[in-house]
């Protein structure tokens, strides 16, 4: 008796209550069915790669280009050689008019970065992840790739883990918050499996997303799914690996190499700078073009042509040729041609992503920031400084660095290094190389678009300003002036609508005046092209994020640091179809200035242009832009400038 009272009371030390098995069983199924269709997504990738790169580049051009898979074995005869280099740019260039023609004829988000749609809808719950659009990004990655234009299909297929993820969320009836981990582990599990990668994709897609706010319960479904993925496309393929590195021929670390590698490290965060500068410089060459949207890609597939001819190690993913790199082999690669071979390598990139052939930034981050590595070790070598350092782990090292310094996911980053490398022998030259150029590539300095900013920071800060602000209510500071329009409303009119009543958002109704969506200028002012007689239908927010009179006005705070969405709708408590009023950043600083020691001070003086011009293919909405005053058509976003500044 008193040995079973004494295990009763040793095992009651341990609350076996909080094991959420409700939650465990949920997302077991959940990972393992992500994790089942990302490697699914993952096999047909690899094999879609392998049919169009061995039709348009080794039967057509007649380009025999190293393959990863067979690097190790290449002989020091193999040379460069491309039989028709002059078809390069004629194919290049008729991929992506069929690309161009796809996205205006099904649809016109096509060639937008897969990653940063990912990021967009998980930040803004747009609603716009669809199986149609996902396909053809997709197809057209792989096409535009396989043909020779230089990016990665990483991004697109990310995209495609993503909608697939999110249509399982829906299906099992998850709530937004669980749909949000959902599209998380899918983007983390086909990342993950492309790159053979499981843990670091996995964590790169939570960092990526959730920047610093890492959601603990979202670790076991990316990691299931992930390592679901990995698993499923590895059994299938013969578990190929990103880069086959002997451990041979990496040297131990020492104290002498740590420095080296920081310096290294300093070099590659600066050349990051350059890369990141160079992606946007060439994203607003594209949309300042005053021709035809079709008519971009194919320009851009021309352009990386013609450079092609002379500099073929460009085309596609350029995986082998780091391969190459990360193995020292000198003969086939020698250091005279991969100075200039990196820096064709960033421009035909950031051509091929800003001209919207639907190729992505990720995997070329990792081949050009390999190739910087190994090319300056070679070249430290040739002085002979840093011969303590192989080339192999300087190549490696400056991956991990260039994949923090473009992305800022530092964490990710190590993860990565500890996965490729196969073990902890990198482990301490990495994370002080990581933080190094992460340091140096500045906060701001990433490829991917970063739809939350700094909101967040700027509202915890507001909260943390004044106490008081816990002390009020959702309805102490609604306004009840708002506009409705029905779902069959042309867009044109809604703009009118918008301008007249100097609003940013519109309540969308049925026949019986019953809530059904919100529409935002913001969405109405990103779409490219749209029909004269289109509908507010094709692109209203059917699920908005909403509040009720009797909730804390920090509930407003946690809405817009997670959503970036400004104007939310007042649901009554008894009717959830019915709108009392819209919350907006104006009410929430009228607030805020009548509190004793006001946070925005002369707000209302305060000047700013409007930034962002409405880029709607239709003459009568121009036309509304052009005659919009543009120093009242965007004060929410004056507010929350106003808050930056001040709380900086």
């Amino acid at each position: 008796m008193n040995l079973s009272r004494y295990l009763e009371r040793f095992v009651g030390r341990f609350d076996w209550t909080t094991l959420d098995l409700v939650y465990l069983r949920k997302w077991t199924v959940i990972g393992i069915i992500i994790g089942v269709l990302s490697g699914l997504l993952v096999i047909t990738a690899y094999e879609a790669m392998r049919i169009f790169s061995s039709f348009f580049l080794s039967d057509v051009v007649r380009y025999i280009q190293p393959y990863p898979e067979d690097v190790a074995n290449l002989s020091s005869e193999y040379s460069l050689y491309v039989l028709k280099p002059w078809l390069i740019p004629v194919i290049l260039g008729l991929i992506g008019l069929v690309i161009g023609l796809l996205s205006m004829k099904l649809s016109t988000s096509l060639g937008q970065n897969g990653i940063d749609e990912i990021s967009d809808e998980f930040h803004n719950k747009k609603n716009k992840l669809s199986i149609k659009n996902s396909s053809l990004k997709t197809f057209s990655s792989f096409l535009a790739i396989g043909s020779g234009t230089s990016g990665g299909v990483e991004d697109s297929l990310a995209h495609t883990g993503s909608t697939l993820a999110s249509i399982i969320g829906r299906i099992f009836k998850l709530d937004q918050e669980e749909i949000r981990i959902a599209i998380a582990a899918g983007m983390g599990s086909t990342i993950g499996g492309i790159l053979r990668l499981p843990f670091g994709g996995a964590i790169f897609s939570l960092e990526l997303l959730y920047r610093r706010d890492f959601i603990i319960k979202s670790l076991y479904p990316a990691f299931l799914a992930s390592i679901t993925s990995y698993i499923v496309s590895g059994v299938v393929l013969d578990w190929p690996s990103f880069l086959y590195i002997p451990q041979e021929f990496i040297t131990k670390t020492t104290l002498q190499s740590i420095a080296a590698y920081g310096v290294i490290a300093a070099i590659i965060g600066i050349v990051g700078i350059g890369y990141v500068k160079t992606v946007q410089i060439f994203q607003r060459h594209f949309e300042n073009m005053k021709i035809p949207l079709y008519f971009k890609p194919a320009l851009g597939g021309v352009i990386i042509g013609i450079f092609a001819i002379g500099f073929p190690e460009i085309l596609g993913t350029g995986y082998g040729w780091l391969q190459l790199a990360a193995l020292g082999n000198h003969e086939v690669f020698p250091l005279w041609i991969m100075f200039p071979v990196i820096a064709m390598k960033i421009f035909a990139t950031s051509v091929s992503n800003a001209s919207r052939n639907t190729t992505g930034l990720l995997g070329p981050s990792l081949v050009i920031g390999g190739l910087i590595g190994s090319a300056l070790i070679t070249l430290f070598h040739s002085f002979g400084i840093f011969l303590f350092i192989d080339t192999t782990s300087a190549t490696l090292i400056s991956i991990f660095a260039f994949f923090t310094a473009s992305t800022r996911t530092p964490i990710s980053a190590i993860v990565v290094g500890v996965e490729m490398v196969g073990s902890y022998t990198l482990l301490i030259p990495t994370v002080i190389s990581v933080i190094i150029s992460n340091i140096i590539s500045g906060k701001n300095n990433y490829i991917y678009k970063n739809y939350v900013s700094n909101i967040r920071t700027q509202l915890l800060s507001i909260k943390k300003h004044d106490s008081n602000l816990r002390n009020y209510l959702v309805r102490d500071v609604m306004n009840s002036d708002f506009y409705n329009i029905n779902r069959n409303t042309i867009i044109a009119d809604a703009v009118r609508i918008m301008r007249d009543l100097n609003v940013k958002s519109l309540v969308v109704t049925n026949n019986e005046d019953r809530f059904e969506g919100m529409v935002y200028f913001e969405d109405l002012a990103n779409v490219p092209t749209i029909q004269e007689n289109t509908t507010v239908e094709s692109i209203m927010i059917y699920d908005p994020p909403m509040l009720r009179p009797l909730d804390p006005i920090m509930d407003y705070f946690e809405i817009v640091s997670k959503t970036a969405v400004s104007e939310i709708p007042i649901i009554s408590s008894d009717d959830n179809k019915l709108v009392l009023a819209i919350l907006s950043l104006r009410d929430v600083n009228k607030l805020l200035n009548n509190i004793n020691d006001p946070i925005l001070p002369d707000l209302e003086k305060s000047s700013g242009k409007f930034q962002k011009e409405i880029n709607i293919n239709i003459d009568a909405l121009r036309k509304l832009s052009e005659d919009e005053d543009p120093d009242k058509l965007d004060r929410d976003s004056k507010i929350i400038s106003r808050l930056k500044d001040y709380l900086a």
